[in-house]
């Protein structure tokens, strides 16, 4: 079987001009028609014609008519075009209306705390639009893995991208359970980390151990801590802490329930420093997909913060904080 030969798609334009010269048997009601002048019309045809190496109008001085390659090739052409039309006018109808899916890269946390329970509120609303949410603690690229929008910290979102805040900003708190605490007392200074078991964070990303971060005199403090445990998921740290294995520092929001049910408790906590917002994150507005916008629009508003932010501190990642010596 021959195999059908790829359109140029610099043809398109002369063959809708030839389609509308067809229908009006006219190159004068076909310019009118397309806007353009007839003698542009007319060479627009000839350079078809010669491009295909068949006659496809036959031209006298009182009309127009169709060669037998040109009647032949018309069917073909009308086909082609109405094709095009309705993929045109079905964007069209869905351009404005939220239909699709929402390919979103987040980590587990913002997951559990920002998206979770308002899923079922957005999917009520917009039942033709599907989410896929992409667990991952590390920094993707989502231009090139093909995500939508993403969720990170401010300090750590490329400049070329446009981030609208979400949520509120949190408190990044050092945390263990009684029984720990009743084995290692409970440190009261920075310096009194070096004598506790603290869990390690290591980046999926960048590979590096994160460090701890505390604020002191109004200044952002890092401080190198060491143990036993090196993990590289946030649920496996809250698992460790709630064994009674070690000290953590984790988000606020994450353990709230266990520290008011006294399952945790938290220490060092006139230096507990304040975090970024998260930000959703996405390549640029213009001709943003209704699907994306109203998804932004719907996390964004159902997470509102209250009219009283405080001030926030560099994102975790910026390596920004001056260390504890």
């Amino acid at each position: 079987m021959k195999p059908y030969l790829t359109i140029d798609p610099a043809l398109l334009p002369a063959l809708a001009a030839f389609e509308c010269i067809a229908r009006h048997a006219s190159f004068s009601r076909a310019a009118a028609e397309m806007g353009l002048s007839t003698s542009a019309l007319s060479q627009s045809m000839r350079a078809l014609e010669q491009r295909l190496g068949v006659r496809l109008l036959a031209r006298t001085t009182r009309r127009v008519g169709l060669t037998e390659e040109g009647s032949r090739m018309l069917d073909g052409v009308r086909r082609g075009l109405d094709t095009l039309g309705s993929a045109i006018n079905a964007l069209d109808d869905h351009r404005d209306r939220p239909t699709g899916r929402v390919r979103i890269t987040l980590p587990r946390m913002a997951f559990a705390r920002l998206f979770a329970e308002h899923i079922p509120g957005f999917a009520e609303r917009y039942p033709e639009i599907g989410l896929e949410f992409a667990l991952d603690d590390g920094l993707s690229d989502i231009v090139a893995a093909g995500f939508d929008a993403g969720v990170r910290f401010a300090g750590n979102i490329e400049a070329d991208m446009i981030a609208v805040p979400i949520g509120q900003p949190e408190r990044l708190i050092t945390v263990a359970t009684p029984a720990y605490l009743a084995r290692h007392p409970a440190p009261q200074t920075l310096e009194d980390l070096a004598q506790h078991d603290c869990s390690r964070f290591r980046y999926p990303t960048s590979g590096r151990l994160s460090r701890w971060y505390f604020q002191r005199d109004g200044e952002s403090i890092e401080v190198e801590v060491d143990g036993r445990f090196i993990v590289n998921d946030v649920d496996a740290e809250l698992h460790l802490v709630r064994r009674d294995l070690v000290l953590a520092q984790v988000v606020e929001s994450m353990v709230v329930d266990d520290l008011r049910d006294g399952r945790l408790r938290s220490v060092l906590d006139a230096h507990a420093p304040s975090l970024n917002r998260a930000h959703l994150y996405f390549p640029s507005r213009a001709q943003m997909p209704a699907r994306l916008r109203v998804f932004i629009d719907h996390f964004q508003q159902a997470n509102a913060p209250p009219p009283h932010d405080q001030p926030l501190i560099e994102a975790l990642e910026t390596g920004k904080g001056k260390p504890l010596r």
